[in-house]
């Protein structure tokens, strides 16, 4: 770097000056994550010219990529908690229900990731390091974006607090920046959900989307740059952030869509920045690994096919069951502390209310009563209802059920019991067997799951088989072979088998139906990650010359702790 740069980077970010960190002589670390962005969809999107920069990284400057395997869910919070602690067990989807304390944990909501982040007790690969955009924060000291922290704080501090707003106030050109591309991507969400619709993909256009696409597409990705730029800066060891827009686009539009792809560009373009503040002005020498934490398969939506939410269909289902008519208790209401909620964000209209009624002096006992009658009965009919969010799980206390969407995998709980149940618990009473038939015959349901005293019991609509406890093979009872769609390698069997054996995992474990190239998605998207099938289980990872892995055995994302992270911790 010559020295007007660097007397220019020193006047800049003179304020920060006293976060510099000692130079000690070991190699950092700056891992760059591409939310749900899958091997396959990688290549594509750098044949079609999307990546240069990640492209001449690997043609120029000897970096590596390989495939790997994500383990099951193929969804963030595990995959995060396992590249970040070595640890992922009881989190057996992106939602599910706890059954001891009675609770639907959903990682859309801070207090479901603090529910995962709190179960954690070994140490996270981030510690003296910074976390952005994660849902998990791996022991970092500087956090912005970051759902969950070991430490409680404030949201304003988990935003970045007044550090992000000094970052924001010394770049005033990105501000404007940011401005200006939030219309043009308003525009963009505008044209593309029109054609979407217009297609055979179309989907529940969600209210909020163009905003959160706004917030995540323009403005987070800005700021998680300019974040991480200053912290190569000042040699902060250890620095990982994720890149989530892929995702989100993805969800909506598809994994290998255009506006999926062409987005990757902008990510493409952040990462040369930072890579040149890496190789110009970095006051240690860093690593840089670009990774994905899952991929994403092309999905049709549920809802859209068969006009209604697995919830619906569970409901009807048990409505007209063996001993429907028996169920009903005056008590029903208060079988679940979710018990009225019917999406994540059901209680916000009843929040709002309560934090009125607490807002009133206590001497108005009268009025923050009646508030609270308000409230109540908001809670039981109306929150924010699916016309503008889209059902994520239903708790249906009335069959004292419990259904959780994520993506293409669902899990079904029978909160009657408070113990996870076999398949021999399931068969034996009439209305719960009643419904395990049904969703076997139901067309978007492509594999349903249980545990049983061998192990794992695998069922399709043609054909059932058993996956022993200390087996990675599957043993056929009747017709085909279950997994045939979904996969049959070794670390398919082992990870479908770990997965139904999770704690907290579903007394019904559901994969949407899989034709080899489109999979049922029980949220309402066009790409989806959770269950097996497809690239969802199929990620990426880019290494410099000096970290080859070609060799490394990576069959799950405790094993890119272990061979990545714990390198740098």
């Amino acid at each position: 770097m010559g020295p007007l740069l660097r007397w220019y980077y020193d006047l800049k970010y003179r304020a920060f000056r006293r976060e510099s960190r000692t130079r000690d002589g070991r190699r950092g670390i700056v891992a760059l994550q591409i939310d749900a962005l899958a091997y396959a969809d990688l290549r594509r999107a750098m044949a079609l010219g999307y990546c240069p920069t990640i492209s001449r990284l690997l043609r120029d400057e000897g970096f590596h990529i390989r495939r790997w395997f994500s383990g099951l869910p193929s969804a963030t919070p595990y995959c995060q908690a396992g590249i970040f602690h070595g640890e992922n067990a009881g989190i057996p989807a992106f939602r599910f229900f706890d059954k001891a304390t009675r609770r639907v944990i959903t990682c859309n909501a801070p207090h479901g990731v603090q529910y995962i982040r709190d179960r954690i007790h070994v140490p996270g690969a981030l510690a003296n390091g910074s976390s952005y955009v994660n849902l998990l924060d791996g022991d970092a000291r500087t956090v912005a974006f970051t759902v969950a922290t070991r430490e409680r704080m404030s949201v304003y501090r988990r935003l970045g607090g007044t550090r992000m707003l000094l970052l924001i106030a010394i770049h005033p050109v990105r501000v404007l920046r940011m401005a200006f591309q939030s219309v043009v991507e308003w525009l963009r969400e505008e044209w593309e959900r029109l054609a979407s619709t217009l297609s055979s993909r179309a989907t529940h256009a969600e209210g909020i989307f163009p905003f959160v696409r706004i917030l995540s597409n323009v403005i987070v990705r800005e700021l998680q740059t300019m974040a991480i730029v200053l912290d190569v800066w000042l040699g902060v060891p250890v620095i990982y952030s994720t890149y989530m827009q892929y995702d989100e686009l993805a969800h909506h539009f598809g994994p290998s869509s255009t506006g999926a792809l062409s987005d990757l560009k902008r990510t493409d373009a952040r990462i040369a920045e930072i890579w040149r503040m890496i190789q110009d002005g970095a006051p240690r020498q860093y690593d840089l690994v670009i990774l994905s934490d899952h991929g994403m398969t092309p999905a049709k939506s549920y809802r859209v096919l068969f006009k209604e939410s697995l919830g619906s269909t569970v409901t009807k289902i048990m409505s007209r069951g063996p001993g429907a008519g028996s169920l009903a208790r005056a008590s029903d209401a208060d079988v679940l502390t979710s018990a009225s909620e019917d999406s994540e964000y059901s209680d916000v209209g009843p929040g709002i209310v309560e934090s009125v009624a607490q807002m009133s002096r206590h001497r108005h006992r009268s009025w923050r009563k009646a508030l609270r009658a308000v409230r109540d009965w908001i809670r039981s009919r109306y929150g924010l209802r699916e016309i503008v969010f889209p059902e994520k799980y239903r708790v249906d206390a009335h069959h004292e059920l419990v259904v959780t969407y994520s993506s293409c995998l669902a899990l079904i709980y029978f909160d009657d019991d408070s113990e996870q149940l076999m398949r021999e618990d399931i068969m034996r009473v009439p209305r719960r067997a009643y419904l395990y038939r049904a969703l076997l015959e139901h067309r978007g349901i492509g594999l349903v799951a249980t545990r049983s005293a061998e192990g794992v019991e695998l069922e399709s609509p043609s054909g059932r088989a058993v996956i022993e406890r200390e087996s990675e093979s599957v043993r056929v009872l009747e017709g085909e072979n279950p997994l045939a769609t979904y996969g049959t390698s070794a670390s398919v069997v082992r990870a479908v088998r770990d997965l139904i054996l999770q704690p907290n995992s579903g007394d019904i474990v559901l994969f949407g139906a899989y034709d080899g190239y489109d999979i049922v998605s029980f949220d309402d998207q066009v790409g989806a990650h959770g269950s097996a099938g497809g690239d969802q289980v199929y990620p990426f990872i880019i290494t410099p010359q000096d970290l080859d892995l070609s060799d490394e055995v990576i069959e799950d994302a405790r094993d890119v702790h272990r061979v990545v992270m714990s390198r740098y911790a």
